[in-house]
């Protein structure tokens, strides 16, 4: 009974089908998602980003358009629905881009974008606000005809500016290899090429680049994957000496790889303490390379962990999809599938090899595709795909752009957005070490990883069944460390820098206030300090410094109530800040002194002695 059998099976069939879950990463569209746009038909790829454009918490994305064709800005306006506002935003036509990144580069409170062309000058888009911006690359010291195919923007000389590292594959005019560019924000919204001064002037093919901290010391080196391995040299490190020049690292960290570096981007993928990283490359293999602490080096850990890859690859991105708390991986892989590799949450040591759950997340595209972006779109806690298709002699997607809906049913989530005050405002470089139970995860706000674009600025943790976070606490790159501690999950948690200021001129015989702002310690007992002496630092008995000599001065104004900082012991408000007169006698001899101010928190039991200390005094001198 052959139509029996086959009714039988064909019943079974969509039985089990209903009963599996449905695609867990679903492609939005209309009126979802992004709206119909041109194919690019750049070999090699073009960069998209995504960022808060207009402000008002959400992410928006920009995707340049072929050659001679509109930029297009895509307003989100939630629930997965973007609208084209290009019209109006002052973008202009393309050249042909290669990478297109998001960064605030001015610390004004908005993005704004850089994008490296094939044989045309670099652009710098300045956002105006309201979803306009001016293309100022060369009035802003930025003069680049170079193929720039990636561009990473860090704060190498932690000065609270972000500068600019531009990665050329070779020269736009002559076709030439050509050096990378470093340039130094001058403070003033403009900048100056130090490239040589630096000492990172590589001449190799490079592809992308990251401003990465392997070393952990506060100063962010340089991570290079260079394209042509075998004809023009290998990857390269340079480590940040901490006085405006780097020195090459790579042969002895083991980074000196040889391949066709592609995308790069880095975590602390097993928890563990170290910055490893991953970089795209040609068949057969990628590149898996994991922090040993032991040699201070790094071990290539593709084969063990099963991260070979296969196809052409080109972007990567360390993303926790299901938010159980381990990061796992997107590989984009041009005419052969990607792959989301799952963190099988166990330490390295096990040497587990992870699983390619692309088939069974809907994620296995096999088209023609260079980039793509990780962002939470619809702020539900759960990462989105926007992938960013091209025409080309592959298997061509039925879109030239799509996000795709992260669904999964995954674990608690934080979503943390950074706010520098004396660190630069996007706070790139922070560190963020999230505790639960004696589970430690860390990442880094970091600007340009993946390939050719920049992703969602914000730092996703997955929490797992936990429900809060225990302890969260920020490195800033100015070296300020804060706490947050029993943070609530699924939420999104601004991090504001903490900070000292005063109120205005300290005029001898006149009262101004000194503010301090400490985010994260409200109500807690904090203690205001003046000193005559920045040096040498006082030693406290944690191992923390105060950053002010304990004189007779400290001293004085730590008396509640004493007549020059009445108000320096006292409760940090419901907001972290606290605020005290400061006055200075008009005596002889006041006049041109120069003090230092600090301050700190205290929290017993939690902290056995203080709390928050700022790393650099206040100083200021009497008028």
């Amino acid at each position: 009974m052959p139509g029996l059998t086959h009714s039988i099976l064909a019943g079974a069939i969509l039985a089990a089908a209903v009963s599996l879950p449905a695609q867990q990463f679903t492609k939005q569209t209309s009126p979802l998602g992004i709206p119909p746009l041109p194919y690019n038909i750049a070999g090699n790829g073009t960069g998209l980003c995504c960022a808060d454009f207009d402000g008002d918490g959400d992410m928006d994305a920009l995707l340049p358009g072929p050659n001679n064709a509109p930029f297009f800005l895509l307003r989100n306006d939630g629930g997965m629905q973007f609208t084209n506002v290009t019209g109006g935003a002052g973008l202009g036509i393309c050249p042909l881009v290669r990478c297109c990144v998001a960064a605030d580069f001015d610390n004004d409170g908005d993005p704004d974008v850089l994008v490296g062309s094939s044989n045309a000058p670099v652009k710098l888009f300045v956002n105006q606000g309201g979803m306009t911006f001016n293309e100022e690359a060369v009035a802003r010291g930025i003069d680049n005809p170079h193929d720039v195919y990636g561009a990473t923007f860090g704060d190498y000389d932690n000065d609270g500016w972000l500068d600019l590292y531009l990665s050329v594959r070779n020269s736009g005019i002559s076709g030439s290899l050509e050096s990378n560019s470093l340039y130094q924000n001058q403070g003033n919204g403009t900048f100056v090429e130090v490239t040589a001064a630096a000492g990172v002037g590589s001449m190799r093919p490079t592809l992308v680049s990251a401003f990465m901290d392997y070393d952990e010391d506060g100063w962010v080196d340089l991570l290079l994957c260079n394209d042509k391995g075998q004809t023009f040299g290998a990857n390269e490190l340079y480590r940040n000496n901490g006085d405006g020049t780097f020195t090459d690292v790579s042969v002895q960290t083991g980074t000196n790889v040889v391949m066709d570096g592609m995308g790069i981007d880095f975590t602390d993928v097993f928890c563990d303490g170290g910055v490893d990283f991953y970089v795209t490359d040609l068949p057969t293999d990628h590149l898996f390379q994991l922090w040993d602490p032991t040699t201070s080096a790094y071990l290539d850990a593709t084969a063990t962990y099963g991260l070979l890859g296969g196809g052409t690859g080109w972007a990567c991105n360390w993303f926790d999809y299901d938010n159980d708390g381990w990061q796992d991986l997107h590989v984009v892989q041009n005419a052969a599938p990607n792959k989301i590799y799952q963190n099988p949450a166990q330490p390295a040591s096990a040497q587990i090899p992870w699983a390619n759950r692309s088939a069974a997340l809907g994620m296995n595209h096999v088209f023609y595709q260079f980039a793509n972006v990780i962002a939470d779109f619809d702020d539900d806690g759960r990462l989105d795909v926007l992938e960013r298709f091209t025409a080309g002699p592959g298997a061509m997607a039925p879109e030239s752009a799509a996000v795709y809906r992260n669904e999964v049913v995954g674990g608690n989530w934080l979503k943390f957005r950074a706010r520098g005050r004396v660190s630069n405002r996007d706070g790139f470089g922070a560190r963020v070490v999230l505790k639960t139970g004696t589970h430690v995860q860390r990442q880094w706000f970091r600007n340009g990883v993946g390939y050719q674009s920049s992703s969602d600025p914000r730092l996703n943790f997955g929490l797992g069944a936990a429900t809060q976070a225990d302890m969260v606490t920020v490195r800033w790159p100015s070296g300020q460390i804060q706490y947050l501690h029993d943070v609530q999950a699924n939420q999104h948690v601004d991090l504001v820098e903490p900070q000292m200021t005063l109120g205005g001129p300290v005029v001898a015989g006149q009262s101004t206030t000194l503010d301090v702002s400490i985010p994260g310690d409200q109500g807690l007992v904090y203690l205001m300090i003046l000193s005559f002496s920045d040096t040498p630092a006082t030693p406290l008995p944690d191992g923390k410094f105060l950053p002010v000599w304990f004189d007779t001065m400290a001293s004085f104004t730590l008396t509640p109530g004493n007549a020059l900082l009445p108000n320096s012991v006292g409760f940090l408000d419901a907001n972290g800040a606290a605020s005290s007169t400061l006055q200075i006698p008009a005596v002889p001899g006041a006049q041109g002194m120069t003090l230092y101010a600090t301050a700190t928190t205290l929290d017993q039991p939690r902290f056995a002695f203080v709390r928050t200390v700022f790393p650099e005094a206040l100083s200021f001198t009497v008028q």
